[in-house]
């Protein structure tokens, strides 16, 4: 017995050995671009910060935060992103699961509408960014071509301070779609067809089916799309960057661009430090407060 522990005993020191090999890449990754990116963002945000040195030059205390908390603009970009929130996160997630609920069931040339849908992930942000922007122009845009084409008139879709974040919502949820669409087509597919069947012979109705059989299955999946949607909401940044560079009138910028414009246009790194430790707080109580929700329903 003796013989046995120590072998198990040797065998398992021998495996954390080796297995340091195996971890060590991915920590000094996480070292090099999270952790120490984070902690220098948090110093920089009590400190006047050199771009010319890159080095901290005078701790000011919490001078950045007051200025932050008294900035219009900033307060406009926090808006403009709740915007983004209400609008994108419900269009994108309930379109997947929609989309999803067709393509789980079997007809001619299923395998291709599934690639289509996911076409605009695969595409890339960027991309979708720049086709949309030329589709939605005011004057020569596609979409408002085919307006006019049935007597509506046309909408100033990235030039109109109330319809700028709307319009980028609904790109980034037509792009999103199709990611959605494969969480919801795996979860579908992942429930059993007695219960469907069983239904069935007790003449359940289609919507009854949905609404008391699969939807209830498909909490647990639903409840990881809205957190995770809820994270990605908070750090949009292509999307306004290249079709609306922010305007008009900082119509569309959100958090993180106004981060990237005091940081990298106007140069101040100190208060752009700022701003990122706000925002990150922000998406860590919105997540706890989320966990909270639906730990419940989870369960």
């Amino acid at each position: 017995m003796k013989t046995v522990s120590s072998g198990l005993i040797n065998h398992k020191k021998k495996w954390d050995k080796s297995a340091v090999g195996f971890v060590a890449p991915y920590l000094v990754f996480c070292l090099a671009f999270m952790i120490y990116p984070t902690f220098m963002a948090i110093a920089g945000s009590f400190a006047e910060w050199d771009m010319v040195t890159n080095s901290f030059t005078q701790f000011i205390g919490f001078d950045n935060y007051v200025r932050l908390f008294q900035d219009p603009r900033f307060w406009q970009s926090v808006g403009n992103s709740f915007i983004y929130f209400i609008v994108q996160i419900p269009t994108s997630i309930l379109g997947g699961m929609f989309v999803a609920s067709l393509l789980n069931r079997k007809f001619k040339g299923r395998n291709i509408f599934r690639g289509l849908f996911f076409l605009p992930v695969v595409v890339g942000s960027v991309v979708v960014a720049i086709l949309w922007k030329w589709l939605l122009q005011t004057s020569n845009g596609l979409v408002n071509y085919l307006l006019e084409c049935m007597g509506i008139e046309g909408v100033a879709w990235l030039t109109s301070t109330s319809m700028a974040m709307i319009s980028i919502s609904l790109v980034k949820a037509w792009m999103d779609i199709g990611y959605y669409t494969v969480i919801f087509l795996a979860a579908y597919q992942g429930i059993s067809k007695d219960y469907i069947e069983a239904a069935q012979i007790d003449g359940a109705s289609g919507w009854q089916i949905f609404f008391r059989i699969k939807l209830p299955l498909l909490n647990p999946t639903i409840i990881f799309c809205i957190m995770m949607a809820t994270i990605w909401a908070f750090q949009i940044f292509n999307e306004p960057y290249i079709m609306t560079t922010g305007g008009p009138q900082g119509s569309s910028t959100t958090m993180v661009l106004y981060l990237y414009q005091q940081g990298f246009i106007s140069h101040d790194m100190s208060y752009a430090s700022t701003i990122g430790v706000v925002v990150g707080i922000l998406i860590v109580l919105i997540s706890i407060l989320e966990n909270k929700i639906f730990k419940r329903d989870v369960e």
